[in-house]
């Protein structure tokens, strides 16, 4: 890292130690790996040393970057990153125009002298800038002599015509010489000091002015960390709150007598239902979940907080999907366009969902909407279990009998003897289409497909 001074030699420990979990994956689930960054990040804050705020925000990328490379799965660590930097600008904003709101407007201090205002064309001859004793002072019955006269220009010699070349000569009758008459000579407007204007580069040196004031303040930012770490703070209490906020809205979308099917353990659509069963009376079916079975889990715990719980295997999902009324899901990610990053066998649901015209809600926190989009070629962020989940090498019926190795005989036995090597994926996480999923509920409210963006942009901003 370029900014490797800004943190403490301890720091940079507690940070390979997150990194070392992470690429381990010794963490399991977004909301774990999401208060751990954030306690990263706070410590970082808290502990770093910078001399500037351009400085502290490159270390916080830097950092990100690290624990990004090691965790690349856990979109949830980019989803951080992003929005603790978001938030930090913002804090450092704030603060820089309440400072300069403070200062006086010139930057030494002084007020700027008004400019005179430019003399107006329909103004009386009294109220003219251009007063009498400014005109050339001629005897009266005098002729104008020229337009050089005007302009307080002395001729060339006396008793000379001056030049007509404007085509303002004077009168051929008049006989009175032009130098007898005693030139004053006129202000110009140029040289006029109501015509005086500000340098055009004026405004430029109050930028400038303006830019000095913030290089000053960005290297007096150190006084704003309490400031920085008060923010990730509230970020940490809003990840800590997300299944509270999600529960207490859980009324205005689940109605009594419904039957709902989800899959899956979700800690998030566990709490939406226990909180929604203190005013409704519903079914709650649950699919196992294999080869995780983590669904047995999920309705253990529903069972035990007396709802109405029914565990059906997976291949029982299209028979039964038509007497649901709804699907709750608990995606590990929500990506930019809608999709869902959920647990294996989401897929095969929503699809016999969206058969059947019932309606998938997907519920999570702020914490899981990532600016990411995943397209077809990204294998990486779709993790694989352990293929032991599915086919267990020590099962008998991987490795054929050999009285029908006996039975093939020949060059076939040869072959099926040699070819022991089996391919088995066991994906972890299925990818849910956005035009399978008809509402995203999370803290901050229910929101379709289509208003996601305005989201984003909220919490990661146009970076």
């Amino acid at each position: 890292m370029e900014t490797v001074g800004v943190s403490k030699h301890g720091v940079h420990r507690r940070i390979d130690a997150l990194a070392t979990r992470l690429r381990r994956r010794q963490l399991i689930g977004s909301r774990e790996v999401a208060l751990e960054v954030i306690r990263l990040f706070r410590e970082v804050v808290a502990n770093a040393k910078f001399s500037s705020f351009e400085q502290l925000v490159q270390h916080l990328d830097e950092v990100g970057k690290v624990l990004q490379d090691a965790g690349p799965k856990e979109l949830v660590v980019t989803n951080m990153t992003r929005r603790i930097c978001m938030l930090v600008r913002e804090e450092y904003q704030t603060a820089l125009s309440n400072h300069l709101d403070e200062l006086p407007s010139s930057p030494d201090g002084a007020r700027t002298p008004p400019v005179p205002e430019t003399p107006s064309l329909n103004r009386d001859l009294t109220s003219s800038y251009y007063t009498e004793r400014d005109l050339p002072v001629r005897p009266p019955g005098a002729a104008l002599g020229s337009f050089f006269d005007l302009l307080g220009h002395k001729p060339a010699a006396d008793g000379v015509q001056p030049s007509n070349s404007f085509g303002f000569g004077s009168s051929s009758s008049s006989t009175t010489p032009t130098a007898s008459v005693p030139a004053s000579p006129v202000q110009s407007p140029s040289s006029s000091q109501a015509f005086q204007r500000p340098h055009p580069l004026h405004s430029f040196s109050s930028y400038d002015g303006n830019l000095s004031r913030e290089e000053e303040f960005s290297k007096r930012s150190f006084h704003l960390k309490p400031v920085f770490i008060e923010a990730i703070q509230e970020l940490m209490d809003e990840v800590e709150m997300t299944e509270r906020s999600v529960g207490e809205q859980s009324t205005d979308h689940i109605h009594s007598g419904e039957f709902i099917m989800t899959i899956g353990h979700s800690k998030t659509v566990e709490a939406f239902l226990k909180n929604a069963a203190r005013k409704r009376k519903f079914t709650v079916i649950v699919a196992e979940t294999a080869p995780s079975f983590s669904g047995r889990n999920h309705a253990l715990a529903l069972s035990a907080a007396g709802i109405p719980t029914i565990l059906i295997p997976d291949s029982n999902i299209f028979a039964l999907l038509p007497r649901c009324t709804k699907v709750l899901l608990g995606p590990h990610i929500i990506l930019a366009d809608g999709a869902l990053l959920s647990i294996s066998g989401s897929l095969p649901l929503c699809l016999a969902a969206n058969r059947m015209r019932v309606p998938v809600v997907a519920v999570g926190g702020m914490f899981k909407f990532s600016p990411v989009y995943l397209g077809e070629a990204d294998w990486g962020m779709r993790d694989l279990g352990s293929p032991e989940e599915v086919l267990k090498s020590t099962d008998p019926c991987v490795q054929l009998p050999a009285q029908e190795l006996a039975r093939m005989g020949g060059a076939a036995a040869d072959d099926a003897a040699d070819d022991d090597e089996t391919e088995v994926l066991n994906p972890y996480y299925d990818v849910v289409p956005n035009d399978l999923v008809n509402l995203y509920i999370s803290n901050l409210g229910g929101h379709p497909s289509s208003l996601l963006y305005r989201l984003l942009n909220d919490m990661y901003g146009s970076q």
